[in-house]
């Protein structure tokens, strides 16, 4: 048999074998925590860190503006119809106001029967009138010459025939309003205002 024979290494040899295999061990190890290594070195970085967390910080106000215009804009859509309906009711109370400035003077209801040839028919009128006035001032000139003003009406109605109030109804309501309102301005002084209009709010035949 042969035999073997062993051949030892230099100790140069042993040195740069021992290298190498310093150089594979550190290589598979890199292999293995590389992504560990790439997180570390973001963390431990500072300025890598304010530029992702100032740019999720705009992301993030973006977000929120966006979501209060929104918000915003349909608040503003909701309102629109509650200011329209203050404005028609700003215009009621206009209106209401309107006709309370209207002056009128109320007459106490006139009631007397109606006669024909000097004859009583059997038959009796009832009449409310009211008057209208041109201002507020003229009802204490009224209440001056009222005894006046109700006796010109008396005389009205005396002269109207029983056909007048049911063969002509209308046309008789008419002139007597014409002739109470002739009467009525014709009492008072002139400058002082007018009674523009006479309203019945009863107008009855018994």
């Amino acid at each position: 048999m042969a035999e073997e024979t062993k051949e030892e290494l230099s100790s140069d040899e042993a040195a740069e074998l021992e290298a190498l295999l310093e150089e594979t061990g550190a290589g598979e190890g890199a292999a293995a925590s590389g992504i560990k290594g790439k997180i570390q070195k973001i963390l431990s970085n500072k300025k890598l860190l304010m530029i992702f967390g100032g740019g999720a910080l705009v992301l993030l106000i973006a977000i929120g503006a966006g979501v209060y215009f929104l918000l915003s804009d349909e608040k503003e859509e909701e309102v629109v119809p509650v200011v329209e309906e203050q404005a028609t009711e700003d215009l009621k109370e206009e209106e209401v106001s309107a006709i309370k400035k209207v002056n009128i003077y109320k007459l106490d209801p006139f009631f007397l029967p109606i006669r024909e040839e000097g004859k009583e028919t059997g038959r009796f009128i009832s009449l409310s009138a009211n008057l209208l006035l041109s201002n507020s001032v003229l009802n204490k000139d009224l209440d001056k010459v009222l005894p006046l003003v109700r006796k010109n009406i008396y005389a009205i109605l005396r002269r109207k025939k029983p056909s007048d109030f049911t063969l002509q109804r209308s046309n008789t309501e008419e002139r007597i309003k014409k002739e109470i309102l002739t009467a009525s301005n014709a009492l008072l002084l002139s400058g002082t205002g007018t009674v523009t209009d006479v309203f019945f709010s009863n107008f009855m035949i018994k």
